[in-house]
């Protein structure tokens, strides 16, 4: 595991590091020190080693994956990057496209790093190469907020690694993740849909104070002297007054006519 490298939050642990390619050899210390037979049958045999490794492995991109490998480990990760690619287009290797993954994920291109760890996890039969991939890949996703394909990767890496505390660790980081994103986006649909109703009531309320400005503006048209207006003006209760007012007025000519009409008049004399 590459633990300089930088985290993706304050608890999620790191990506695990570049994989380990078939030429490169593990150096190891002796406990005890060698004889001087010891010591040359050991060059004798590091020099057999040596070059049947270098005649088995003669392939165009075995200095190329070298370098690629001595630069990561000096942080160089875009000459790094150089080398991978180069040494894909001769020949594609899983560790290849892991150790590719890996250099572009340092400088922090999470989509192309994806890609690179799913041709891994595509090429490879190894678990443990896998399963490391799957992790990296659980990572990628979470850079990008991407919880629930972060959360399905983890679950792949501990599939083949079930005691893996790390992928655990980042699963449980990724699941809480997720549930917080969850709810922010459920509080956000509630406060739009708030301010849509909001913004619908006030645009109710215009459109009824236009609508009653409209009909103001109608009345105040209409001419003064317009019967229809004058009806309009004369209230129930006027209207009642004047129709007993004409009631009375009848009754006084009906009463003048009959005490016309009750009068004698004297006979005419015809002599």
């Amino acid at each position: 595991m590459n633990s300089r490298f930088k985290t993706i939050c304050f608890y999620l642990l790191p990506f695990r590091g570049w994989g380990q390619n078939v030429y490169l050899t593990q150096r190891r210390n002796s406990s005890t020190p060698l004889t001087n037979r010891d010591a040359i049958r050991f060059i004798n045999i590091g020099v057999f080693i040596f070059f049947k490794i270098l005649s088995g492995n003669s392939q165009a991109d075995y200095p190329l994956l070298r370098n690629g490998d001595l630069l990561f480990q000096g942080e160089n990760y875009a000459a790094a990057e150089t080398q991978y690619r180069k040494a894909l287009e001769e020949k594609q290797r899983p560790t290849s496209n892991y150790n590719l993954g890996n250099s572009v994920y340092e400088q922090n291109r999470m989509q192309e790093a994806a890609e690179s760890y799913k041709k891994a996890i595509a090429g490879t039969s190894d678990p443990q190469l896998k399963s490391n991939a799957w992790f990296n890949l659980g990572n990628t996703y979470y850079q990008q907020s991407d919880f629930g394909e972060s959360i399905k990767a983890y679950k792949e890496s501990l599939k083949l690694q079930p005691n893996d505390a790390e992928a655990k660790k980042n699963l449980m980081l990724a699941m809480r993740q997720l549930q917080q994103q969850q709810q922010e986006q459920k509080q956000q649909e509630q406060n739009e849909q708030q301010q849509n109703k909001d913004q619908q009531d006030q645009q109710d309320k215009q459109d009824q104070q236009q609508q009653q400005q409209q009909q103001k503006q109608q009345q105040q048209q209409q001419p003064k002297d317009s019967p229809g207006n004058e009806k309009d003006n004369v209230s129930k209760d006027e209207a009642r007054e004047i129709l007993k007012a004409i009631e009375r007025e009848d009754q006084r000519v009906q009463e003048k006519l009959k005490k016309v009409s009750g009068t004698k008049t004297a006979p005419v004399k015809d002599w």
